[in-house]
């Protein structure tokens, strides 16, 4: 998927500091976190379904369900499989073979090798240390880079990653000085410029990514509302939602070349209780937000000039309880919503041609709060 992420809440600590988004996600996986561009390998041949790998932070482990094409999740033998402490966030590398979790309790990243054929994950020592919280991952759609937020060092640690062995080494000055509480990353498609939200000064800072290295951009931080949690981009590069969770709000900008921001006309748009997650579809023009506080998803299409967000008829579609965060399949035919309070992972099919929910079609139950999910390719 290669885009938006997926966002995380690990169930340990308090629920503001907890959603992250691929992504994750758009992570998205769509515009934004958390998801593959490959499949095949890692010990067999390719499979005939895709993997959903979901991070569970008390089980200090990783479950695997195997998806069909209609998003039915089947879970593999032997989950949930060890990983280190605590892992929250997860991001599966383009190859398909390997995944990164990152381990709150320990702060260091696990390596995961993926076997497509089974479905079974193992863990690749030695864990790789990193800073206080790691509470977010990004990478870009090469699988060049991987990015990692330390949301109680302040800062943002990145490593130049092996396609052949998933091996990571700090690049240059890592880890970079961050603004306060980093949670949330998302690369631009282009991987040219890091987003990173921080809840705690109600602000998106914006750094450029020369080989990796960081350097924030003239203007940064951008002022957004309330507890900003989770992000996306079009595939253009013009537009950055933000969900504002304690505001009820969406903050949309438009994006410079340089990477500085500028709200839209009418940004903050006022929209649900407690948004969290959110993502774009693989065509850009609808955006998925999950309301956690009113058990439903909203659905808004884009205007691609302006970004403007336009509520979809019958919108918002009733979800879980607890709706935390979402990953969407990149062929649009489903969502997958997952909820912490209520342990599950629910299918949303999608209607591609409107971008309407059909309401919950199936749902699996986990053995503890998942901290997020992603989805190979």
């Amino acid at each position: 998927m290669g885009k938006m992420a997926v966002f995380r809440r690990d169930g340990v600590i308090p629920i503001r500091a907890r959603i992250l988004i691929s992504t994750l996600l758009a992570l998205a996986c769509l515009p934004g976190c958390g998801s593959s561009s490959g499949a095949s390998g890692g010990g067999g041949s390719t499979p005939t379904t895709r993997l959903a790998l979901v991070t569970l932070p008390s089980q200090n482990g990783v479950s695997t369900y195997r998806v069909s094409a209609s998003g039915v999740l089947t879970l593999v033998a032997g989950s949930p499989f060890p990983a280190g402490p605590s892992p929250s966030a997860l991001w599966i590398l383009p190859s398909g073979n390997f995944a990164y979790a990152a381990n709150q309790a320990e702060n260091d990243i696990s390596l995961l090798k993926i076997d497509n054929s089974t479905g079974s994950l193992t863990e690749i020592m030695p864990r790789t240390p990193v800073g206080v919280n790691p509470s977010s991952l990004a990478m870009d759609s090469g699988g060049n880079f991987l990015y990692v937020a330390n949301q109680a060092s302040n800062t943002i640690s990145v490593f130049s990653a092996s396609s052949s062995s998933g091996s990571l080494t700090a690049v240059t000055g890592s880890p970079f000085p961050a603004n306060p509480g980093p949670q949330t990353l998302l690369l631009s498609p282009s991987g040219d410029f890091l987003f990173v939200c921080n809840p705690n000064i109600a602000a998106v800072s914006v750094y450029t990514t020369s080989s990796g290295a960081l350097q924030e951009v003239a203007g940064s931080p951008f002022t957004v509302g309330h507890v900003p949690v989770s992000m996306a981009v079009d595939s253009g590069e013009h537009f950055l939602y933000v969900t504002n969770e304690a505001d009820g709000t969406l903050s949309v900008f438009s994006i410079a070349a340089s990477g500085t921001l500028t709200p839209i006309s009418g940004s903050p748009f006022t929209i649900v209780s407690a948004p969290a997650a959110l993502a774009l579809n693989t065509s850009g023009n609808y955006l998925y937000v999950t309301n956690h506080g009113a058990a439903n998803v909203s659905v808004y299409a884009l205007d691609s000039v302006t970004g403007v967000p336009t509520q979809i008829a019958n919108s918002p579609f009733t979800a879980s309880t607890t709706p935390s965060f979402l990953v969407l399949d990149p062929s649009n035919t489903f969502m997958l919503e997952a909820d912490q309070t209520a342990k599950t992972i629910s299918t949303l099919p999608i209607t591609a041609s409107t971008g309407a929910l059909a309401g919950i079609a199936s749902s699996v139950t986990l053995p503890s709060g998942p901290g997020s999910v992603s989805l190979t390719k």
